[in-house]
């Protein structure tokens, strides 16, 4: 399988249709859903491949499957979705669905390898992402791939018998370039 972005953690990989059944039990799994819109409903093996064939076909989303380095497992997605080339913009998302790389520094590793991605390679000027407020191990790694708040939705996602507020953090080029460039060039640059 082709090894299209790596790090010292993971490598990142297109999306198969076999992933279906990855994916397919993470959406359904409600430990790895628990502070996400995804998890509302179950969903059917089916859905899930007419689901990533429709967001895998779409130009304007660049999905990958995040692999483990030492146990070469598929471990979770990652991507960017809705990349406006107008605005040089998009949106980021990721979920780790095998729990036992959680709390490890995955996170953070994934999201500062999908920032270089953004723009190194698509010329980004703007990645953004929202998340319930109640997750903290999401907004630490979110914090140390260099996200900065934004702002907060009040009571914007139902889960859990309860309300959530939804936090908003971008990172922009111009800090991506100043601050964590120069260090994610010599982890993640191709070595020719």
């Amino acid at each position: 399988m082709p090894n299209f972005l790596s790090s010292e953690k993971v490598y990142f990989r297109p999306y198969e249709v076999g992933d279906a059944k990855l994916i397919y039990q993470w959406f359904n799994d409600p430990a790895t859903t628990y502070y996400m819109f995804t998890g509302q409903k179950p969903m059917t093996l089916e859905a899930i491949e007419k689901l990533m064939a429709d967001d895998t076909g779409r130009s304007h989303n660049v999905i990958f499957i995040v692999v483990d380095n030492k146990s070469k497992k598929a471990i979770g997605l990652t991507g960017l979705y809705e990349i406006n080339h107008a605005a040089r913009k998009a949106e980021m998302r990721i979920i780790i669905g095998d729990s036992n790389f959680r709390g490890k520094g995955y996170g953070s590793e994934i999201v500062q390898l999908i920032n270089y991605y953004g723009f190194d390679r698509l010329n980004l000027n703007r990645i953004y992402l929202g998340f319930t407020a109640e997750n903290k191990g999401g907004e630490k790694a979110y914090k140390n791939a260099g996200y900065v708040y934004e702002g907060t939705l009040k009571q914007d996602i139902y889960r859990n018998s309860q309300y959530y507020d939804s936090a908003r953090m971008a990172i922009l080029r111009d800090d991506y370039y100043k601050k964590w460039y120069p260090k994610d060039k010599k982890r993640f640059a191709i070595k020719q």
